[in-house]
């Protein structure tokens, strides 16, 4: 560093001088007095070698060096906020941290969230969606649910869901394709995909369905958005039944039966073997593993 940082103080001082265009005003929001805040901002100006404010009559204005720093102090004060909030809950006993994917979290979790709130009240869940976790930091998370397990010696994984392909459509689409048969029940209604599955789990380049008058309707890059497209009456996916499982529980997608199902990776649950920061940790574990049983 090309010289030392001010003190954190004298840069907080300065924040709320430029932010109110007052002295006073600062020492009023810091409960300091105004001499206090006065010496600050004048240790701080030395240190710089420039001056930061200008009198105006009512109060002080910044400098153009002044608006340069400000602009900086803003942003850094900002994101160490933003970073202060976000660990907050790591000191709560309270808390649960759960990563797992987004689309899981919105299909799966959080239509068994109410359950486990009603068994054990007071308990804050926090989700943190990443696709992938390659290990348990017990600092950064309590739980992790991936399709991709976790091996190593201070990881307990357990096989948490099995998970199959299905094919959806919103209610009134279904209605309207009845009980066509498989695969011309295709030709009822656009195709609604997944970037990284083009060919529908490779069915679209099978020589039967080749031959069928399919129409295309959207590709998209997430699973939510195939859903909510689905729900929509926009065409029929094949996506994930654990991905749309709330969704089928509310009836806002149908599944169509005649459409063969395939089988995906399932999903495991993983915990350290080590000293949990919560006792809940352990508690939910096994809670989500039995509710993963349930029917």
């Amino acid at each position: 560093m090309s010289q030392p940082l001010p003190p954190f103080k004298s840069l907080v001082a300065f924040d709320a001088a430029a932010r109110l265009g007052s002295f006073s005003r600062a020492a009023e929001e810091l409960s300091l007095t105004q001499s206090a805040v006065s010496q600050q901002l004048l240790k701080l100006e030395e240190s710089l070698g420039q001056s930061l404010f200008f009198r105006n009559g009512k109060g002080v204005g910044l400098t153009a060096a002044g608006e340069l720093l400000h602009e900086t102090v803003r942003e850094t004060l900002s994101r160490l906020s933003a970073g202060l909030d976000r660990i907050e809950p790591y000191k709560s006993q309270d808390s649960l941290l759960i990563a797992c994917p987004a689309d899981f979290a919105q299909g799966w979790l959080l239509s068994r969230l109410d359950a486990m709130r009603r068994d054990h009240p007071g308990v804050e869940i926090w989700f943190i969606t990443a696709n992938t976790v390659r290990e348990i930091d017990r600092i950064d998370v309590d739980l992790v649910i991936s399709r991709r397990p976790i091996h190593t010696a201070d990881v307990e994984c357990a096989a948490l869901v099995e998970d199959y392909a299905v094919g959806l459509c919103g209610p009134l689409t279904a209605q309207r394709i009845g009980a066509t048969p498989y695969p011309k029940v295709l030709e009822k209604a656009p195709l609604l995909m997944l970037e990284s599955e083009p060919q529908w789990d490779g069915r679209l380049s099978t020589p039967a369905l080749k031959k069928l008058r399919i129409t295309r309707g959207a590709t998209m890059d997430d699973s939510r958005l195939l859903l909510e497209a689905t729900m929509r009456e926009q065409g029929i996916s094949l996506m994930s039944h654990t991905i749309a499982e709330q969704a089928l529980r509310e009836q806002r997608v149908v599944m169509l039966t005649q459409i063969p199902t395939v089988s995906r990776q399932r999903f495991w649950l993983m915990r350290s073997r080590l000293t949990p920061r919560t006792p809940f940790a352990n508690l939910a574990f096994q809670w989500l593993l039995k509710a993963a049983r349930e029917p």
